[in-house]
């Protein structure tokens, strides 16, 4: 089931591109320039042109000139040092399949266990299981989540949450944080208020406020519980509960020797000194033990 969620998240990625295709083939008109060359084609055969080792043949000049030409059109210049390699990838391959390669790669990491990987203060929001792929006899009748779990940067600031109102019908519900590895008030921001639809609302969403850190910690989860809002007992069915996985964008670096291939020391020296340096990340305190043999 859980694999054909994410078959199913990534046919949903895709169609964005299907939908295009199939206006362009209907002959709508898309005044965009386009080029058949990649932005890191351009970059570098523009960039080796200025420091003069490019090639002067007939057919790698025009090459280059068809290039100079799509870069004033798009970016207002011809010169390439003047224009930034992640804005010419827009440009050339659009936001949209920018935000697809990215979007995959999340699902990837899904489908074989991986986490998510997040740079330092990157606020990244994602949404895994949708409660709508569950059968129905396993569902609540009235309320439900209409996620079931979502990942969240903790340099995001919040995570907002949808509850469904599934009869439309004037009513309320309960909605609780409840702790796990993440802690209330450490962590997170805690919640724990009613939702209160009017007659014909559907959706109803409340935020939880996530906490940042220069502290590395595993990635850790809590969850949020519809409950009966008058006798406080907790809705029965497989949506009426949603996980959210806090993930951690701190980067600890690793501890090691700084020279690794051996000290050599003269028997008259009573003291060696041993350096260990910190690399690939410093976020935190860390300690290290260490000890002779």
């Amino acid at each position: 089931m859980f694999f054909l969620i994410l078959i199913v998240l990534a046919y949903g990625a895709d169609r964005f591109t299907a939908k295009q295709d199939a206006r362009l083939a209907m002959g709508e008109e898309d005044d965009t320039p386009v080029i058949e060359y990649s932005a890191y084609q351009i970059y570098r055969d523009l960039l080796t042109e200025q420091k003069g080792g490019a090639p002067q043949d007939k057919e790698s000049v025009e090459k280059r000139e068809k290039m100079k030409r799509f870069l004033k059109q798009t970016m207002k210049t011809d010169q390439i040092d003047k224009v930034s390699l992640e804005e010419l990838k827009k440009t050339v391959e659009g936001e949209g399949m920018i935000s697809r390669i990215k979007y995959r790669k999340q699902v990837n990491n899904m489908m074989t266990g991986k986490r998510p990987v997040v740079a330092k203060y990157e606020k990244m929001k994602l949404e895994h299981a949708h409660a709508d792929l569950l059968d129905e006899n396993v569902k609540n009748e009235s309320f439900g989540f209409q996620c079931l779990h979502y990942s969240v940067s903790e340099s995001s600031g919040k995570l907002t949450i949808a509850v469904v109102n599934k009869t439309k019908k004037a009513g309320a519900v309960r909605a609780c944080t409840v702790d796990g590895d993440a802690k209330a008030n450490e962590d997170y921001k805690p919640f724990d208020g009613v939702l209160e639809f009017a007659n014909g609302e559907e959706t109803k969403t409340f935020d939880v406020g996530i906490f940042d850190d220069d502290s590395w910690e595993p990635d850790e989860d809590f969850f949020c519980q519809l409950f009966d809002p008058n006798s406080n007992e907790e809705l029965v069915g497989q949506d009426t509960k949603t996980r959210v996985t806090i993930i951690d964008d701190d980067k600890p670096g690793q501890i090691c020797f700084q020279n690794t291939k051996g000290i050599k020391v003269a028997p008259t020296e009573e003291q060696l000194e041993i350096k260990v340096i910190r690399k690939n990340g410093s976020d935190g305190r860390l300690t290290v033990e260490y000890e002779t043999v």
